[in-house]
């Protein structure tokens, strides 16, 4: 089955927005076992509109379109759909009832653009929108589906997982199955040289990494209808050999796992902060729930800020400069005494570009983690990449590092 992806908007065609929703979609249709055949980007305009969706449904059994469908003059995408399928736009009350009663529950006022936002090609079925105004659709001709669906990411991407890919699955009579690992603290490469054997011995089963600043995640497929036996086999095989590297066996962030434990455990934590400038925090306090136990975050990028907030001795900074393990562990401590929480963890380094010395060259990072009653540990990183990929990293790092203490006192 041949799937094509338009994605629809002047802004990626300028370089204003990133096209993550075609990172993403790509993605959800491989964890899926299907195949993204070919992705076009083309500007809101009618006409270009039409003569894409045109093209794509001449080739392709699944046309997945994003964009263009919110309420201002240049989202036209419901209106080129609908002539490329050679019908009208109708109106929708039971749209328009839904929006409106979300507005009331939200206390807003109604607007009039929410009517456009119930109009729909005729013989439209409705893809629900979870989160945002403009519902998505699919349209057929008998040969080839259109699912249309908002370009917004948080809108699209729920909307692609949980009823597009597996509609397009069932469609295709898809029996492959995907498991992804969330690792970190252990390099790509590394990584490879520990599956290499394994992955000759099983050429059954297909290995993907997925490197970022934060880890490796590990794709594994298999398929037929032993599929799920395979993995099971393959993860018996594979899971002691990466150990403690896997936090999760599953497509997680580590902030979300490390929060599981933390709450599970009954734990509270505090962030102090210097080159990070409050990343940690910001991750840990993206997972929702986290107010259970996130108890405070410290910024205290400058030394002056290090002594007055967590208490750090100002003589220990002038020995041992703000980037060393002395300073890491005062800056942890003083997040445990001044905030009253069970763990703190402490970040303190080099980001670049400069500042950087041959002693503690660029991508230096000192972090640290503590636990009430319990010795501080640190660790030294070097780091490479640019100033944001350093400071995700250590961030990450930091977040790791009371994930593998935590484990190493049990329960």
């Amino acid at each position: 089955m041949k799937i094509e992806l338009i994605t629809i908007g002047s802004e990626l065609l300028a370089g204003q927005t990133l096209n993550t929703n075609a990172l993403y979609v790509g993605e959800r249709l491989g964890l899926a076992g299907l195949t993204l055949a070919r992705q076009t980007a083309i500007p809101d305009d009618h006409e270009i509109i039409v003569e894409a969706v045109r093209e794509s449904m001449a080739r392709a059994q699944w046309v997945i379109v994003s964009g263009g469908l919110g309420p201002t003059n240049d989202d036209v995408t419901k209106k080129a759909i609908a002539r490329v399928f050679g019908t009208t736009l109708v109106f929708h009350d039971e749209i328009l009832a839904e929006l409106k009663t979300r507005y009331a529950r939200a206390g807003r006022p109604t607007t009039p653009y929410l009517e456009t936002q119930a109009l729909l090609p005729d013989g439209a079925e409705i893809i629900p929108n979870p989160v945002g105004t403009a519902v998505g659709f699919y349209l057929s001709d008998g040969r080839t589906t259109a699912a249309v669906v908002p370009g917004v990411p948080r809108e699209m991407r729920p909307m692609i997982a949980d009823f597009i890919v597996p509609r397009i699955a069932a469609a295709a009579g898809v029996r492959s199955r995907t498991i992804i690992w969330s690792t970190t603290g252990v390099p790509e490469s590394r990584l490879y040289e520990i599956l290499e054997p394994l992955m000759r011995a099983h050429p059954d089963i297909e290995v993907g990494f997925l490197p970022s600043e934060y880890g490796v995640r590990l794709k594994f497929t298999a398929g037929g209808p032993d599929a799920a036996s395979a993995l099971e086999r393959w993860s018996g095989v594979v899971r002691p050999l990466l150990g403690r590297a896997v936090y999760a066996e599953a497509d997680i962030g580590l902030p979300a796992v490390l929060g599981e434990l933390l709450k599970r455990r009954g734990l509270t934590i505090a962030l102090a902060e210097s080159c990070t400038g409050g990343l940690a925090a910001k991750r840990m306090t993206d997972v929702p729930g986290s107010s259970a136990y996130v108890v405070a975050g410290f910024v205290t990028y400058a030394n002056e800020a290090k002594t007055a907030l967590l208490g750090v001795d100002a003589q220990l900074i002038v020995a041992h400069g703000a980037v060393s393990e002395e300073v890491a562990a005062a800056m942890a401590q003083g997040a445990l005494t001044r905030s009253g929480a069970d763990c703190a963890i402490a970040i303190t380094g080099v980001a670049g570009p400069d500042g950087g010395t041959a002693e503690k060259p660029v991508g230096t990072v000192w972090i640290a983690a503590a636990v009430k009653g319990q010795p501080v540990r640190t660790e030294r990183l070097q780091l490479l990449g640019d100033r944001a990929m350093i400071r995700a990293r250590a961030a990450q790092g930091a977040l790791n590092l009371l994930r593998l203490y935590l484990e190493d006192l049990g329960e």
